[in-house]
């Protein structure tokens, strides 16, 4: 195991709470735990195959590269986020439906819109990007969350259509070279397009100047890459799912079990089945459930949390409140053991 450890002054949270939290991460299948304050790596240790070159899979932490980049595009003037996808992709022009859903809609998992099976890469076996902009509707726009890989693809395909680079290209030279930083896409779609929902690989520094820069509203080392208004954007909650924003999941989202295998919400707000059998199969729609029925947030978490979250607990965490930026890997097999309470209340001092 190899473990950096940085001790500045009057930072929080405290040497003994930096080493709690690091025993629970390697108890519980973790590989890597990156803690940065105010833009400095106060923490960082690596276990069980993890190493700080290491690019790990960040599975349904993917996402958020997604709304990231619309947002740029936002800013860029080449779309809007309370415009139609149908302006942007002109096949859903001719449905009653799909002709109605929204950019904030889609990335929202609110649009009504089929979301693929989320277990399964692009949402099916051998699927493709057509097959996500194909996708039938269950319901209205606005008014069920549906989690799942498709309308992270079909965002992806708009964002090509509008300017004249790929998706990977347009990430690239308008978020991450700014960074420094390098996102792999290693997961393909069967049409050897980059699965968006699940398919990156980062190393936990690299994941961590990401979120820094978003805890900054789109600040990187004084320069702005974007528009602060924009990045609040990404965390405004949905109307059918307030533990879920624009591609990165809310605070309310540490209770949940699995949140990166999503819920599925009326505009109601209650509570969605689970989908699939007792075992954990996702079914149609993807749902988790909170892990304990009955929790309440803990009075020490902070309300200003949010996430990026993938399958075997991979974590970014991004708090500025306090300063923090918090990044977990592990096995994507693993982390059954963890849950973001524990973990997070042990940083926190909460045990």
């Amino acid at each position: 195991m190899l473990t950096l450890l940085l001790t500045l002054n009057l930072v929080q949270p405290d040497v003994a709470a930096l080493r709690r939290a690091e025993s629970y991460v390697a108890q519980t299948d973790g590989q890597a735990m990156l803690v940065m304050h105010r833009g400095r790596v106060i923490h960082e240790a690596y276990f069980d195959g993890g190493a700080v070159g290491k690019r790990q899979m960040l599975a349904s932490g993917s996402k958020s590269f997604v709304g990231v980049a619309t947002i740029a595009a936002v800013q860029d003037g080449l779309m809007q986020l309370d415009a139609p996808v149908a302006r942007y992709v002109p096949e859903w022009q001719g449905d009653a439906r799909k002709s109605r859903v929204t950019v904030r809609q889609l990335l929202s998992l609110e649009g009504g819109v089929e979301s693929g099976n989320p277990g399964t890469g692009c949402g099916g076996r051998g699927s493709t990007w057509t097959d996500a902009l194909n996708a039938g509707t269950f319901a209205d726009p606005g008014t069920v969350f549906r989690y799942g890989p498709f309308p992270f693809i079909t965002m992806g395909a708009a964002l090509e259509r509008v300017q004249s680079s790929s998706f990977e290209a347009y990430l690239n030279r308008r978020v991450l070279e700014p960074l420094g930083v390098q996102v792999e896409w290693r997961a393909k779609c069967s049409d050897g397009k980059p699965q968006l929902a699940g398919g990156a690989a980062m190393t936990a520094r690299d994941w961590g100047t990401f979120g820094e820069m978003i805890r900054m509203g789109g600040v990187h080392q004084g320069r702005r890459i974007l528009d602060e208004r924009l990045v609040r954007e990404l965390f405004r909650p949905s109307g059918s799912n307030p533990t879920y924003g624009l591609s990165w999941w809310l605070v309310g989202a540490t209770l949940l079990s699995q949140p990166a295998a999503g819920l599925e919400q009326g505009n109601q707000g209650r509570r969605g089945r689970i989908l699939g059998n007792r075992r954990g199969r996702l079914g149609r729609g993807g749902a988790a459930e909170p892990a304990n029925r009955s929790a309440q947030m803990p009075p020490w978490m902070p309300t200003d949390l949010v996430m990026a979250a993938g399958a075997g607990k991979q974590r970014l965490y991004v708090i500025p409140s306090r300063e923090l930026v918090i990044v977990r890997h592990g096995s994507l097999m693993g982390g059954r053991k963890f849950t973001d309470v524990e973990f997070l209340g042990a940083l926190f001092g909460a045990v």
